[in-house]
C-alpha cells in the first residue's frame, strides 16, 4: 500500500501531496517508506523542507543519501554555470571588430557643428504666448 502511494504522488506531480506523503510516514514510523519516497518523488521535493522533517524526527541518517545527490546534482550545475561565465568573459576580452569596414565611425570622426539650441526662458518670465489666469495670488 505505501509503494502505491509513492507511486501515485510521484506520478501526480504535486509537490504537496508528495509532502504530505512525507508527513504521514513519519507519524506512522515508517522510516524507510521516508526514505524510499524521497527516491520516488526526487524531483518534487524541496530540500529545505526534507532537511526539516528528517531533522525534527530524528532521521537525518535516512535523508543523507538524498541530500548527497541533491548536493552532487547542485554542484555540476554551478560548475556548468562557472564554465559558461568563464567562457563569455573570455569572449568579452577578445578585440571587438567594427562593424562596418572602410568607413570612419561617428567617435573618431572628430567634431562637427552644431546648430545653436534657442533660448530657453529663464525661471520668473512667462513663456511666449502664456497667459496667467484670472485667478490665484497675483489679482
Amino acid at each position: 500500500m505505501s509503494q502505491d502511494a509513492m507511486l501515485y504522488a510521484a506520478e501526480s506531480q504535486d509537490a504537496e501531496l508528495t509532502e504530505m506523503l512525507l508527513r504521514w510516514f513519519l507519524e506512522e514510523g515508517k522510516k524507510e517508506c521516508f526514505a524510499a519516497c524521497l527516491f520516488a518523488s526526487y524531483d518534487l521535493l524541496h530540500p529545505d523542507v526534507v532537511l526539516e522533517l528528517a531533522w525534527r524526527h530524528n532521521i537525518v541518517d535516512f535523508a543523507m543519501p538524498y541530500f548527497i545527490q541533491i548536493t552532487r546534482e547542485y554542484l555540476t550545475k554551478v560548475d556548468k554555470l562557472d564554465s559558461l561565465e568563464s567562457q563569455r568573459k573570455t569572449e568579452e576580452v577578445s578585440e571587438p571588430t567594427p562593424a562596418v569596414f572602410g568607413q570612419q565611425l561617428m567617435l573618431t570622426a572628430g567634431s562637427t557643428a552644431a546648430p545653436p539650441q534657442p533660448a530657453f526662458p529663464g525661471y520668473g518670465y512667462p513663456a511666449p504666448g502664456y497667459t496667467q489666469p484670472a485667478y490665484g495670488f497675483n489679482m
